[in-house]
């Protein structure tokens, strides 16, 4: 290639800024679609945490394209894929540990898969409150008829044995995620 040539590309990248409204948007949509996809899973299923990160995601492309700075893409993305499952399973036994009351529950059925690829038994216990379906682990399947089960309307149940979440790492990653976009908003290079 001669001197003081530019090589030719297929097409010219588009350097342009991302409008503020648009980075705006993609936050504010980020972090709805963020608290609805957690609320959907600890009520109904954890399946819809897929909703919770296509939140995180719109929300680390928003503050990317917000910031204009690539120092604070990193950041922006490990809060926005960390953020759905930390909140999911936090807010739920945070939630469970507030609102929920132990109940002595009888098995009534087990079905147990130990040739599957993750052995796993599933229960069907009888509890004051109704029925529950719960799954454990097949190292960690139940050696008694009886147990204790958390129960809190609407959220779904779960073992009382499982382990407690701290407040601070649940309330730590949304606090994170709001003082992200000021700063990013702040950084943003001036036309």
């Amino acid at each position: 290639m001669p001197r003081g040539r530019e090589p030719r590309a297929l097409h010219r990248p588009d350097t342009s800024p991302v409008p503020r409204r648009f980075a705006l948007l993609l936050v504010s949509g980020g972090l709805v679609a963020l608290a609805t996809g957690v609320g959907l899973s600890v009520t109904l299923t954890y399946g819809l945490v897929f909703v919770a990160l296509l939140g995180g995601l719109a929300y680390a492309l928003g503050v990317s394209g917000l910031a204009e700075n690539r120092w604070v893409a990193l950041p922006a993305f490990v809060l926005g894929l960390v953020a759905p499952f930390l909140l999911t399973f936090g807010v739920h036994s945070v939630l469970m540990q507030r609102i929920g009351h132990t109940e002595r529950c009888v098995v009534a059925e087990t079905d147990e898969h130990p040739s599957a690829k993750y052995p796993s038994v599933g229960y069907v216990l009888t509890c004051r409150s109704g029925e529950v379906e719960l799954d454990r682990d097949w190292d960690d399947r139940l050696a008694v008829r009886e147990t204790e089960v958390l129960v809190g309307p609407p959220l779904r149940p779960v073992w009382a044995d499982d382990a407690r979440w701290n407040l601070l790492p649940v309330t730590g990653v949304p606090v994170a995620m709001t003082l992200l976009v000021p700063v990013a908003w702040l950084i943003r290079k001036q036309p």
